[in-house]
C-alpha cells in the first residue's frame, strides 16, 4: 500500500487528495506517529488526563517544538518513487539545539545524496549503502561504487532543497545549489522566503513538497510533485513549474490556503 507521512499541519485540501490517490495517510505529531489503524492514539502518543480533564503529554518534544511535527527531522527518504524506502531515525538522538535536530534532514536520490556530511547520523549512512546496493544489485561489502554523500555547509538540507528526479533539483540555498551543480546536477535557484512556516520569518520550498504518484486520465502511475498550498503565489512559479513539467512531472497544488512549510511529504509504495 502506499503511504505518506505528513505533518499534523497539514493542509486538509493535500491530505483529502493523498487519500484519493489511494495513501495511507501517517500523521507526525510532536510525540509519534498515528495513522487509521492505531487504536488508542493517547497511548501511542503518550498523553494522559489529568486531574484537570485535558490531556497532557507523559513525555517532551525531541526538537524545538515549532518543527516537532516535521517529518524530515525524524525520518529520511531514501530515492524517489517507486525506488523510496525510508529510514526511521531514533528521536531519542534529536535534540532542540541544531545541529543535533538535522542528523537525519538530507535529501537522497539514485544518483545524489546531500547533507552536512559531518551530522549525518551514522546508521542512516549505513542505511543508504545499504539502499545503494540493493538499488544497483552490488555485492555487500568492498564494491567501489558505495554511495557517497556530497557534503554542503547547510544542515537543513531536505528543507531547502526539493528532489524533482534524480538528477535535477530546486533549491533556495547556495550553499546546497553550487555543490550539486559543481557535480553536475541540474538546479534551479530560486529565491528565499513567500512560504510560510509557523513561528518563523520564513519556511522553505523542501519542506512545502513530496514525490508521488497521481492517477491522470490514462496515466495511472504519472510522477507527480505535490506542494502544501498555493504554489502559484510564489514569485518563482512559473520557473518551478516548467522546470518540473519539462521532467515529465506534474506539479500539483491547492489554492484555498497559502504555501506552507511542513516538513517535507514523505511517500513510498
Amino acid at each position: 500500500m502506499k503511504k505518506a507521512y505528513v505533518s499534523r499541519l497539514a493542509g486538509k485540501s493535500m491530505v483529502s487528495f493523498l487519500v484519493d490517490q489511494g495513501y495511507e495517510i501517517n500523521t507526525v505529531t510532536e510525540f509519534g506517529i498515528i495513522n487509521e489503524h492505531t487504536s488508542d492514539i493517547n497511548a501511542a502518543l503518550g498523553l494522559e488526563r489529568g486531574e484537570d480533564g485535558r490531556l497532557h503529554p507523559t513525555r517532551p518534544a525531541h526538537v524545538d517544538p515549532r518543527i516537532a511535527t516535521h517529518p524530515d527531522l525524524y525520518m529520511c527518504q531514501l530515492g524517489l518513487w517507486s525506488e523510496a524506502g525510508i529510514f526511521f531515525g531514533d528521536p531519542e538522538k534529536l535534540a532542540v539545539a541544531y545541529p543535533q535536530d538535522i542528523i537525519y534532514n538530507a535529501v537522497c536520490t539514485r544518483n545524489y545524496v546531500v547533507h552536512l556530511a559531518e551530522k549525518t547520523d551514522p546508521e542512516l549512512k549505513e542505511a543508504m549503502v545499504t539502499w545503494h546496493r540493493s538499488l544497483h544489485r552490488l555485492p555487500d561489502e568492498g564494491d567501489h561504487r558505495d554511495i557517497k554523500i556530497l557534503s554542503v555547509r547547510q544542515g537543513y538540507t531536505r528543507c531547502m532543497c526539493l528532489p524533482v528526479d534524480d538528477n535535477s533539483f530546486i533549491v533556495s540555498d547556495e550553499s546546497i545549489a553550487k555543490p550539486l551543480e559543481s557535480q553536475g546536477a541540474s538546479v534551479l535557484m530560486i529565491s528565499r522566503g513567500h512560504i510560510k512556516l509557523k513561528g518563523f520569518d520564513t519556511g522553505f520550498i523542501g519542506g512545502t513538497a513530496g514525490n508521488i504518484y497521481v492517477n491522470s486520465g490514462e496515466m495511472t502511475d504519472q510522477r507527480a510533485i505535490i506542494f502544501n498550498g498555493d504554489l502559484s503565489v510564489h514569485p518563482d512559479f512559473k520557473a518551478i513549474t516548467e522546470f518540473i513539467k519539462s521532467r515529465n512531472i506534474l506539479p500539483v497544488w491547492f489554492e484555498d490556503y497559502g504555501l506552507e512549510d511542513i516538513g517535507s511529504i514523505i511517500a513510498v509504495e
